[in-house]
């Protein structure tokens, strides 16, 4: 592992970069209005420049190729990670000027799991408690494509209001540094790190009041990069993380835009274009502030970095039902989001 002085360094120099990069984007987006404006299916409701998560993506770059120049990473994931990562910010801060059709989207994510392939980061197997491993074959680029680009996507559809990708972004990876320190995996713990400095960095520009939206550059960069760091943690076999741990980390982003996904696929609604259907959304037009439901959902994803951690030093049926608790709070919360949702449609008619 890194020297506990190098790391306090590296920390706080990220955080640094990353929230003056921030403030020097906000300045420069304004002035080329680069901007998000309200509207139907958005849920702020003033002009707001977007594209901040850059900050953290160059943070990231930057840091990590400098990290990679002094310690012995496997080298082939490592520059896996650092093209395919600055590739898929590269195309969503370019979704984000221009709103790319859907066929060049689709080719792009195309090529970059196959990049992430070439340079070994394919997920080939799935280990998961009692039922064992399931080894994926030759079907194993297709779930590898699946898994790299669904998080990318889901992450990037969670990032809807002030401070709820931000606090993700710094939960996950908080807690996935502290399992892949445990864990002594350092091609898992170094990144995590850098992401959490840099998250950290940008979130007083982003929460509680937005005066820059992170931008599909950025929460596309985040989701793929957790994405990436799950495949590259459970093929470590010296120093291995479970899949299922980021798995847990990353539950409510993944339920939340799994379950809104399948609700609008049957209604053939289009599942890229922005909408209003998210379970987070609903709560804000049931009247929540941003505040109230972005820490709402950090309150539940500490419950799941405490489960992943317990999961992590577990094994057998025990594990096995550490997992079960991890969706208990998406169903709360979707059982409360329902009652409430009634309620207020009947106030209305009776109104």
């Amino acid at each position: 592992m890194i020297d506990i002085k190098y790391l306090a360094v590296l920390f706080l120099a990220c955080f640094f970069m990353s929230t003056l990069g921030t403030y020097t984007l906000k300045k420069i987006f304004n002035r080329l209005q680069i901007i998000d404006v309200p509207g139907e299916r958005r849920s702020h409701s003033v002009p707001t420049p977007r594209g901040g998560g850059m900050a953290i993506v160059g943070t990231f770059l930057i840091a990590f190729l400098l990290v990679g120049l002094f310690q012995s990473f496997n080298q082939r994931i490592f520059w896996g990670l650092l093209l395919s990562s600055a590739a898929i910010s590269a195309l969503g801060f370019l979704d984000d000027l221009y709103t790319l059709p859907r066929t060049p989207r689709i080719l792009a994510w195309i090529g970059i799991t196959a990049l992430s392939i070439l340079f070994g980061i394919h997920l080939q197997s799935l280990t998961l408690p009692i039922i064992g491993t399931i080894h994926f074959g030759i079907l194993s680029p297709l779930v590898t494509f699946l898994w790299l680009i669904g998080v990318t996507n889901f992450f990037n559809f969670m990032d809807g209001i002030n401070g709820l990708a931000g606090f993700e972004a710094l939960l996950v990876s908080g807690f996935l540094a502290g399992i892949a320190y445990w864990a002594g995996n350092v091609l898992v713990f170094i990144p995590s790190v850098i992401v959490f400095a840099a998250a950290l960095g940008f979130l007083p520009h982003n929460f509680p009041k937005a005066k820059i939206f992170m931008g599909d550059g950025g929460s596309n960069f985040l989701g793929y990069i957790f994405a990436g760091l799950a495949i590259i943690g459970s093929q470590d076999t010296a120093n291995t993380i479970p899949f299922v741990v980021p798995v847990i980390l990353l539950l409510m982003f993944l339920l939340d835009a799994a379950s809104t996904l399948l609700k609008r696929l049957p209604k053939g609604k289009e599942w890229l274009e922005p909408h209003r259907d998210h379970l987070y959304q609903r709560l804000i037009k049931l009247g929540y502030s941003h505040a109230q439901v972005t820490l709402g959902y950090t309150a539940i994803n500490l419950f799941l970095g405490i489960m992943a951690i317990l999961y992590f030093g577990s094994g057998g049926y025990l594990s096995l039902g550490y997992l079960g608790l991890t969706v208990v709070p998406f169903l709360a919360l979707v059982i409360f989001t329902v009652l409430r949702e009634k309620r207020y449609n009947s106030v209305v008619n009776i109104q």
